[in-house]
């Protein structure tokens, strides 16, 4: 959602300084297009040493190959001494042996981080952790600040059930921003924009790399399924289905009994580009393709599928957006404890994995859910919320002009820093 709302601001003024801290799995996708920061560039705000030990103490089982090793040390290490922090080594022990990351919400760092580098407006996704901590720290430093809300603003999101929020929050729709107006937060501030990572649904380049994927596996006359999946990170008594890896194993497992069975049908399966290194790599088939995210983009995949199954994945949305029929997994515990895009409206409802074969004959036969497209927008969001920004910073520089000049040439000379 950040990267495509920075090129937007720089694009309608260059004059924009933009500070990117990229997290996590965002940070190598991010550095490669732009300079970026990240934890370890920070850790002389904190005990450098203390944060190096509980990083490399915390690091197994928590690396990715898409993130770098001294990343990851540092992210680990700064977000458990913030936990210590506030809950004390015995309170941080348990909160970690609980909720694991989960539990992660840099408070103290991060107000630390907006102290050293002083932006005038701070823009994050919905994201729990870093970025709800970044947004929380802005607040308490009067420091203006801009949320953007990925997906449907339900009461399940943490974003919504916050106690502190921003000055600013871009949603997807006008339904999403009379859920968050009913819910307390204030109507002026509260812009619908729709969601900047779905932009690229809109841009040619993708539909001509999703034409390309299928025309170099030679699958022009096939059905191409996009399985689209995720661990788990909680069971719910609703469910069976543990928490973890095995329920999204299951679906990978019934899909490839199924192409093997049908030879019309292919298969492209996507792991959440946090894990995916993490699922065990089953042998190559000539109509079965395993992408790996930090290599492939999701926006051609989607495009080059003709139905879509997921648990709760956004990009069930994004499918939905782009016109894709969409087949969701209910006996996901995520289902239960976030929100069921068959609820939605968003997507036809599969029980178990074991019922998928029949939902999807169902699905190309056209009698699963059609989406009226509530959520559809122009490919245009990340310049609508860099225009929000702009009037953001217009504003902050206007008001501190009465103490002072701070504009510069036609424009505010301001920076900001965006959380991924």
């Amino acid at each position: 959602m950040v990267l495509p709302v920075i090129h937007a601001l720089e694009r309608l003024h260059p004059e924009v300084d933009s500070v990117l801290m990229a997290l996590t799995t965002g940070h190598l996708r991010a550095r490669a297009v732009r300079p970026t920061l990240g934890y370890r560039d920070f850790l002389h705000l904190v005990d450098a040493q203390a944060a190096r030990t509980w990083g490399e103490r915390l690091s197994e089982g928590n690396t990715s190959p898409d993130v770098p090793p001294d990343e990851t040390v540092a992210y680990l290490g700064i977000n458990y001494l913030d936990l210590i922090a506030q809950h004390g080594e015995a309170g941080a022990a348990e909160v970690y042996r609980a909720q694991g990351r989960y539990g992660f919400r840099p408070l103290h760092f991060m107000r630390r981080v907006l102290e050293e580098l002083q932006p005038d407006v701070v823009i994050a996704t919905n994201s729990p952790r870093s970025e709800q901590a970044a947004l929380e720290a802005a607040k308490s430093l009067e420091i203006p600040s801009v949320g953007m809300v990925d997906l449907f603003g339900l009461d399940s999101d943490t974003y919504v059930q916050r106690e502190t929020r921003p000055d600013w929050t871009c949603v997807i729709s006008d339904v999403v921003r009379q859920r968050l107006v009913a819910r307390g937060f204030p109507e002026a501030g509260v812009v619908v924009t729709g969601n900047p990572a779905f932009d690229g649904l809109q841009a040619p380049e993708n539909r001509e790399k999703a034409r390309r994927f299928i025309a170099e596996r030679g699958w022009q006359d096939l059905t191409p399924i996009l399985w689209a999946g995720h661990v788990e990170p909680y069971a719910h008594p609703a469910t069976t289905a543990p928490a973890g890896q095995a329920l999204p194993c299951e679906v990978e497992a019934v899909l490839r009994a199924l192409v093997a069975r049908r030879p019309d049908l292919a298969l492209i399966v996507r792991y959440h580009p946090s894990d995916w290194h993490s699922y065990p790599r089953l042998p190559d088939a000539p109509r079965i393709h395993f992408s790996e995210p930090p290599n492939e983009p999701i926006h051609p995949l989607i495009l080059a599928a003709q139905v879509v199954v997921v648990q709760t994945s956004t990009v069930g949305l994004e499918s939905a957006v782009a016109g894709k029929p969409v087949i969701s997994i209910e006996n996901s515990p995520a289902a239960h404890i976030w929100f069921s895009l068959a609820r939605l409206g968003v997507s036809t409802p599969s029980a178990t994995p074991a019922h998928l074969p029949d939902v999807l004959d169902a699905v190309l036969a056209g009698q699963g859910t059609c989406v009226a497209n509530a959520y559809s927008r122009d490919g245009q969001a990340a310049v609508r919320v860099a225009e929000l920004v702009q009037k953001v910073l217009c504003s902050a520089a206007a008001s501190d002009a009465r103490a002072g000049p701070v504009l510069s040439q036609g424009f505010c000379k301001s920076k900001y820093v965006v959380d991924l």
